[in-house]
This record gives structure tokens, sequence and C-alpha cells, in this order.
């Protein structure tokens, strides 16, 4: 039987992405769960995609432009925005607004 588990911001796995602060929460064999702040004109750095999995883009507060190379796109995301990334699109995001970017993010059914 599985529990439910709470994990407080400070116990998170946390990284850095160029000025991206990455932070994971989860990570089972379905689901991998974090976060990513971004500090005004901050620039992330280039994640090449997942070969197994979708990644679900939230994007918290703030304005964000994610780059698509296969596309050679960027799409636009404010505060309320979901984005959704197939599996193999390497992205990088770049925050455009006035204050920190917050985003979630999501991949299953693993990253």
């Amino acid at each position: 039987m599985s529990e439910v588990k709470v994990t407080p911001k400070k116990c998170a796995k946390i990284w850095m992405e160029d000025a991206e602060v990455c932070r994971e929460y989860y990570k089972t064999d379905k689901i991998t769960f974090g976060m990513s702040e971004l500090p005004v004109g901050g620039v992330g750095g280039i994640a090449p995609g997942h070969a197994e999995a979708d990644e679900v883009f939230y994007c918290v507060q703030g304005e964000v432009l994610c780059y698509v190379s296969q596309d050679d796109t960027y799409y636009r995301m404010e505060e309320g925005d979901a984005m959704l990334m197939p599996q193999g699109k390497d992205h990088r995001l770049f925050n455009i607004g006035d204050k920190k970017a917050i985003l979630t993010w999501s991949c299953a059914p693993h990253q």
C-alpha cells in the first residue's frame, strides 16, 4: 500500500541549469514532478528532452518564453498557462517578465 508524502521545498533535490534553479520533489517509475525558478532576465539550460516521457509545464508566476529547436519556435507562457512538451523535444526557458518566473513541471511516465 502506498502512503501520502509531503516534501518541503528545502528537502527537494536541487540543482542549477544556467540561471534556472530546479527542484525535483518526486520521481517514481510513473511520474516525475518538480519546479523551476528563473530570475528576471534569466535563461535556463538546454534540456535535451525526454526519450520516454511527455512533459507538462505550468506557469505559476511570471512570463517566459520556451524555445524548442526542432520547431525553431519560441512558445510564450504567462501566469496560469500550461504547455505540453512531447517526448524528445529539447527546450530552453527565458524569463521575459518583470518578476521572478516560477514554473512547475511533470514528466510521465518517467523522466
